[in-house]
């Protein structure tokens, strides 16, 4: 409780009179984009729940195709490696919702990253020290994570609704060349892998490149790696 004002009751006998009302606490979300911030659309509303119980899910981002696991199970994110294996082109990516979601999961951002990110338009991609709470089979040999805020409206309002991370890599299987920047330019082997198959922008030809990718280097400079 915090005073807010005082009232006299009496003219020759002031009474000081402490009105008491409750402080409230905000919440402020650090992705402001508007367009983040509607319901999950008919056409992906089962995502969520295939999520929630180990599956795969084929989904649409701000520029590519991923195949997308929770973060929550293990036996989900090595089959998602598995159909999606990791490469110079192809790494697993921590998605999050917000800014102070991503510092809960990585609290060792440098302020240098942070104001890039806030910044940025286009789908950045940051590899950054990772936190206690990020699964090894994530970290690379020098123990960073690639994370990402979503700039898709879908991809926000999963992050939102399951409280963490999405873990995603691009829909692309083992040796495959071709970014997957539009539905048909998917594999068959990576289609039958997905449990589901978010069914909007199955028309649209996302974008042309992976996300900008950087990290702090330890000369003290941002390095942009693509």
């Amino acid at each position: 409780m915090q005073p807010h004002e005082c009232i006299e009751t009496s003219a020759t006998a002031p009474i000081r009179e402490v009105r008491y009302f409750p402080k409230f606490s905000m919440n402020i979300r650090t992705n402001p984009l508007p367009e983040m911030h509607h319901p999950l659309p008919p056409l992906g509303s089962q995502a969520l729940s295939t999520l929630h119980t180990g599956g795969l899910v084929l989904l649409p981002t701000a520029n590519l195709w991923q195949l997308s696991a929770s973060i929550h199970h293990p036996l989900a994110i090595d089959r998602l490696l598995k159909v999606c294996p990791t490469s110079s082109v192809n790494r697993p990516e921590l998605v999050f919702s917000d800014q102070e979601t991503l510092f809960a999961w990585c609290p060792k951002i440098h302020p240098r990253l942070y104001t890039l990110l806030s910044f940025h338009k286009r789908p950045l991609t940051l590899l950054v020290p990772a936190g206690k709470k990020v699964p090894l089979a994530l970290i690379d040999n020098n123990g960073e994570v690639a994370v990402r805020l979503a700039m898709d409206s879908f991809c926000y309002r999963l992050c939102e609704d399951m409280e963490a991370p999405l873990v995603t890599c691009q829909a692309a299987g083992l040796g495959e060349q071709q970014l997957p920047t539009s539905f048909g330019k998917i594999r068959s082997d990576v289609l039958r892998a997905a449990d589901y198959t978010v069914k909007r922008r199955q028309r649209e030809e996302l974008g042309a490149f992976r996300a900008v990718a950087v990290r702090y280097g330890g000369d003290g400079e941002i390095e942009f790696l693509r």
